[in-house]
């Protein structure tokens, strides 16, 4: 399953599928300007990535260590916890010039500082791409396992049982 657009592109090109005119196809349907546009607000790239998982009140306490960032790098930092896009993705969203460009703005202008409040040695970086799954290390995720689910299980483990029984012993 592809994680992002240039994975997608790969794997069809992959496939023996043309990309230029797949891409020549979705310009005629959808203008190019429009193709990756960033979200409209700090609000949206938050609900995309609460929709991903993260728990944004702990984020928000992340950066707000951190100090002034700009909202633009607040909707990059988002956007790229969700794991969904790639630099190059996320550099187009952003009329960045290029993923590599991106990447390295992105460690130095919050990585390096993530790095310090996260505990992160400081021979590791801290980019674009390592940024979820650091994150899911550190506990920056919503916690699905309450203990409510957990304690059904046990339940509808003898309910089907003694229904598996009543049903076999109707059978006979």
């Amino acid at each position: 399953m592809p994680q992002n657009l240039s994975d997608a592109e790969r794997q069809a090109s992959n496939c023996g599928l043309d990309i230029s005119k797949l891409q020549a196809l979705l310009a005629e349907i959808e203008p190019a300007s429009e193709k990756y546009k960033m979200p409209l607000s700090l609000c949206d790239a938050q609900k995309q990535a609460r929709n991903c998982g993260l728990d944004i009140p702990k984020l928000e306490a992340l950066l707000e260590q951190i100090g002034t960032l700009s909202e633009k790098y607040k909707i990059i930092f988002y956007l790229a916890a969700t794991g969904l896009y790639s630099a190059d993705d996320l550099a187009e969203m952003s009329n960045h010039s290029s993923g590599k460009n991106l990447n390295a703005d992105f460690n130095k202008n919050l990585g390096s500082h993530l790095k310090d409040y996260l505990d992160l040695d400081e021979s590791g970086r801290l980019g674009i791409t390592s940024l979820r799954r650091i994150l899911f290390k550190k506990g920056y995720f919503v916690d699905i396992n309450d203990d409510e689910s957990v304690e059904v299980l046990p339940t509808r483990y003898a309910e089907n049982s003694q229904t598996e029984q009543s049903f076999t012993v109707r059978q006979n």
